[in-house]
């Protein structure tokens, strides 16, 4: 006559809890002549029991081991472990995006490379901003095409206009985020006339009166600024949200005094703080009521001093926030004077995610590619590790349609090779409108995604920079990527 225990020592429990085949209690064991152990079944769930004739505990245990293991692996047990759910969960999720999830854990389709782990911090932060208890914030960098060209609008209609409206539609209204002062007249300047005139008509410009001129320092958050010496110069922002800041370079002793107003109300004196380094001075405008308001920011000091205006930036408590540091032409050195380095998604202006979109100005200009590769790499360490980052920041690449820029030295293949080696290093996601779009200018002309210069948003057949069409086209593949 037999026992049988819990465990082997001696604080294990005696268990009664015993059955024969049919599922008749036996309460202990009773062997034959032969000492042979009759058949049994223990308390659910038990996998290794001990059996005691007198002689010491000795293991037992069951004998369908095999059997439920063939139950498992063919499914007859529902994913007791959950492995199974969060695979099937994860290929929902990129495959309603459109892609194929590979079995190396990468999702990939045509233009698009997701690591497994990408989206570990900006994923919980667009959450929390759907859920109204917090603020995801994305930084966009880029070169014409990311600040608008040729869109009927440089704000609204840009693909980082309508991201930003895709995804607060979804996860909350974080504000407008922060637009430049370059945005602007005097800042887009050059050879855009028709455009300029068309873009101001329509309100797509940061209005402007009396002089200003783009400034010659590599400080602050995306273009740079604008400076005027003239006083009554004024610049004014349609914004959207509950603060407001406007950025402005102070730090060189000859500065002016100048006023803000909201929505058309008493200027407000301002006097920025005599400082050295030309640091960038924020002026920040809390309590205003939800929706949109218009920032003016005025001259008013002599004509010996310069004001100098970055921008303006308006958010609220929650929400998504969209912050565009696009610049005209840019090329990825433009972003690493130490002045900037710690602005466009850097410890000064952090991101959660940061959308890097390579310019084709680069291609252009004839830049070494290990070159921009090297510059670029420096951009993503101060996002990544400048000041007090600690790496909280996911990556987005973006290779545009190089369509006809690359017409002397066809080198932007090589672009690309090294954007997929730092996206591997950093752990980015890639979103490449070139393969998207078959490697074909003619390709994305039939669909009318090329801009008019002469009519901004309409289609026409600008080497490179795109229409409305072609704006929307961008913004729609990224929503899916970061709604995902």
């Amino acid at each position: 006559m037999g026992t049988v225990w819990s465990g082997p020592g001696s604080n294990a429990t005696q268990l009664t809890d015993l059955t024969d085949m049919d599922g008749a209690a036996m309460g202990q064991l009773i062997a034959d002549d032969q000492g042979m152990i009759p058949a049994f079944m223990g308390p659910d769930g038990s996998e290794v029991l001990y059996v005691d004739f007198g002689g010491g505990r000795v293991a037992i245990t069951p004998i369908d081991i095999g059997t439920r293991l063939g139950a498992h692996l063919a499914d007859r047990v529902s994913d007791p472990h959950g492995d199974r759910a969060y695979a099937d969960a994860s290929f929902i999720r990129l495959s309603e995006a459109g892609w194929l999830v590979t079995p190396n854990g990468r999702a990939n389709g045509r233009g698009v490379w997701v690591p497994r782990s990408w989206g570990e911090f900006w994923r919980p932060r667009r959450e929390a901003a759907k859920a109204g208890t917090g603020k995801a914030n994305v930084a966009v960098i880029g070169g014409s095409t990311a600040c608008g060209f040729y869109a009927s609008n440089l704000i609204t209609k840009s693909w980082p206009g309508v991201l930003t409206t895709n995804l607060q539609s979804v996860s909350g209204d974080g504000g407008s985020g922060y637009v430049s002062a370059l945005i602007s007249a005097n800042g887009i300047a050059g050879n855009d006339t028709s455009a300029i005139n068309q873009w101001t008509a329509s309100g797509g410009l940061v209005a402007q009166t009396g002089t200003w001129a783009i400034g010659g320092y590599p400080v602050g958050p995306g273009w740079g600024y604008l400076y005027t010496s003239t006083n009554g110069s004024t610049m004014t922002w349609t914004v959207r949200g509950t603060s407001v800041t406007i950025y402005t370079l102070g730090g060189d002793g000859g500065r002016s005094a100048w006023s803000y107003s909201i929505d058309g109300g008493t200027d407000v004196a301002v006097t920025d703080p005599t400082t050295t380094g030309l640091t960038i001075l924020k002026t920040t405008i809390t309590g205003l009521t939800a929706g949109t308001h218009t920032v003016r920011v005025k001259h008013t000091g002599t004509s010996s001093q310069y004001l100098s205006v970055c921008g303006v930036s308006a958010e609220t408590s929650s929400g998504v926030v969209v912050n565009n540091f696009g610049k005209k032409n840019a090329n990825a050195a433009q972003y690493l004077p130490t002045g900037k380095a710690p602005w466009n998604g850097g410890a000064s202006y952090p991101a959660d995610l940061l959308i890097y979109g390579v310019s084709p100005q680069d291609v252009i200009d004839g830049v070494a590619v290990d070159t921009w590769a090297s510059q670029v790499r420096q951009h993503l360490t101060n996002v990544r590790d400048g000041g007090s980052n600690l790496g909280a920041t996911d990556v987005v690449f973006v290779l545009p349609h190089i369509g006809q820029a690359d017409a002397q030295g066809a080198r932007f293949q090589d672009f690309t090779d090294r954007t997929y080696a730092l996206a591997s290093t950093f752990e980015a996601a890639v979103v490449d409108f070139w393969n998207l779009g078959r490697n074909s200018w003619n390709f994305f002309n039939s669909l009318g995604y090329w801009g008019n210069p002469s009519a901004p948003g309409t289609a026409g057949a600008d080497a490179v920079l795109l229409s409305d069409a072609g704006h929307s086209y961008m913004a729609g593949v990224l929503t899916a990527l970061l709604n995902s």
